[in-house]
Order: C-alpha cells, then sequence, then structure tokens
C-alpha cells in the first residue's frame, strides 16, 4: 500500500478522513502482522514528514475512525496500533506516544477510546 505521508498531513481534515478512511479498509483485509508491519512503517514516515500539530491532527482523524467502528474491531484495531508503536525506536516511540495521547485526549471521542483500551 503507498500513502503520500507529506500530502497527508497538508490535506483538508475531511480530505484526510476521506483518505484514511480508505486505508483502514485495507489494512482490514491483510493479516495482523501485516497491518503491524504497514503502520510501523507508516509511523516512521509521518515522524520523518510531520511536525508535531500535524502528527496530532492524523492521530485524531485516526481515533475519529477507530471510534465509529464495532467495539471488537476498534480493540482489535488499537492493539495493533499499539504493537506498531511498541517496535518504532526509542526515540520514534516516545513521539509517538506523547502525540497519541494528546490527540485522544483533545478527540470527541476520548472516552470511548479510553473505555476501549481497559
Amino acid at each position: 500500500m503507498s500513502l503520500d505521508v507529506k500530502q497527508l498531513v497538508r490535506m483538508s481534515p475531511e480530505e484526510r478522513e476521506r483518505l484514511m478512511g480508505q486505508v483502514f479498509s485495507q489494512l482490514m483485509t491483510m493479516s495482523r502482522e501485516q497491518v503491524v508491519s504497514t503502520l510501523v512503517e507508516f509511523l516512521k514516515q509521518l515522524s520523518a514528514a510531520a511536525n508535531d500539530d500535524q502528527y496530532k491532527e492524523v492521530c485524531k482523524t485516526n481515533v475519529g475512525i477507530i471510534a465509529r467502528l464495532p467495539d471488537a474491531t476498534a480493540k482489535q484495531v488499537i492493539q495493533m496500533r499499539l504493537e506498531a508503536q511498541s517496535r518504532l525506536p526509542p526515540d520514534l516511540r516516545e513521539r509517538d506516544q506523547r502525540v497519541l495521547t494528546k490527540a485522544i485526549q483533545e478527540s470527541p471521542y476520548s472516552s470511548r477510546i479510553m473505555s476501549l483500551l481497559k
């Protein structure tokens, strides 16, 4: 799957939501290992292409998409996302944890996401 992350971070929220929705649909057809590997590469590219605000906006878009999935699917996606985070180099992992946490806190879906994390 090819995704221009530099272009993604410059999109309007609506365009980004549409594109990431399509990406999520593609990810759901892959094996767990393929999804985690794809997410690791995506997060590395995102870290290189985006400042913290852009990174946070992409995370907020994804949090919104995940929050609208059925519970079982959303939990799986969150687990794969956290597994991908754990595979990042330490400096990227720390940034991802910090920015993702902030994105969840600022999201209108924060309570839903937090309940799925339990």
